[in-house]
């Protein structure tokens, strides 16, 4: 639920940031249209209490997990020191196991405190710890910001399980597309997606090039589901560069700003 607060307080500001003046009543109307949207009950504040500590709650076992992993790594350090003086095999052989054990495990903590339940693509946690300090960029390379179109129509149309289809479809897509070391997509919000290029590892040439391929691929193929026969959609998006130090919000305005742009171009292509 937490996540979803966050989620819907991000959607009422997108939804009214272009207004020049935004009085209570709007800001108050715009959110519990989005509330409805994202089917979060506001007046179920047991609901919302009971989510938020099962957020808690799972946040508590990844750290006892990680806690028992480290006592595990400490013990094994111990016997492999005494195994290697003793040359026993047989305790080392034990020992790379228990190694490689620990080793998925945190693998498996990983994908579950850095990925997007949804769509498995990486979350904004991951996104601060990897790409920013202190709000800004520690690597050079390039951002594209990308938002589907016409979401809620598709929502409102199909329900909200074909609505997370294409979101899971989408990532699933833009892997393919672009299955590059050094690309990584991240839920940013809602219908909203980052990707981002590394300068340092990422083999992409023209990277306006192949975004604009894929956004190209995509409105030209059809998902089908249980749901629905076929259903055709599309993204817009705006990229910028960024270098080490560059402030993400200011860049993050920019590209949004590029992104909108694209997407009166494609209305008035359509």
């Amino acid at each position: 639920m937490e996540n979803k607060l966050k989620e819907l307080t991000y959607l009422t500001l997108k939804t009214l940031k272009r207004e020049s003046i935004i009085l209570p009543d709007k800001y108050s109307k715009t959110f519990h249209n989005h509330a409805k949207e994202l089917q979060v009950n506001l007046e179920d504040k047991e609901l919302i209490f009971n989510d938020l500590k099962q957020d808690c709650d799972s946040i508590d076992t990844v750290v006892k997990k990680t806690s028992e992993n480290l006592n595990s790594l400490h013990t094994s350090t111990k016997m492999a020191q005494k195994a290697i003086v003793d040359k026993d095999e047989k305790t080392l052989n034990n020992i790379n196991e228990d190694l490689k054990r620990m080793q998925k495990q945190i693998d498996s903590l990983q994908k579950e405190l850095f990925s997007d339940v949804l769509t498995s693509a990486y979350n904004r946690r991951w996104f601060i710890d990897n790409y920013l300090d202190e709000d800004k960029f520690v690597h050079d390379g390039f951002m594209a910001f990308i938002d589907l179109n016409k979401f809620k129509i598709i929502n409102d149309t199909y329900g909200h399980i074909v609505g997370d289809q294409v979101l899971k479809y989408l990532v699933t897509f833009l892997k393919n597309e672009l299955d590059y070391s050094g690309v990584d997509i991240v839920r940013y919000a809602g219908d909203e997606f980052i990707v981002l290029f590394n300068k340092d590892k990422c083999s992409v040439l023209n990277v306006d090039k192949k975004v604009l391929e894929a956004q190209t691929k995509l409105s030209e193929q059809r998902l089908k589901s249980s749901k629905i026969k076929s259903l055709r959609f599309s993204f817009s998006y705006g990229i910028v560069p960024f270098k080490k130090g560059d402030e993400f919000e200011i860049l993050l305005d920019k590209v949004d700003e590029l992104m909108y742009e694209n997407k009166k171009q494609s209305r008035k292509s359509s």
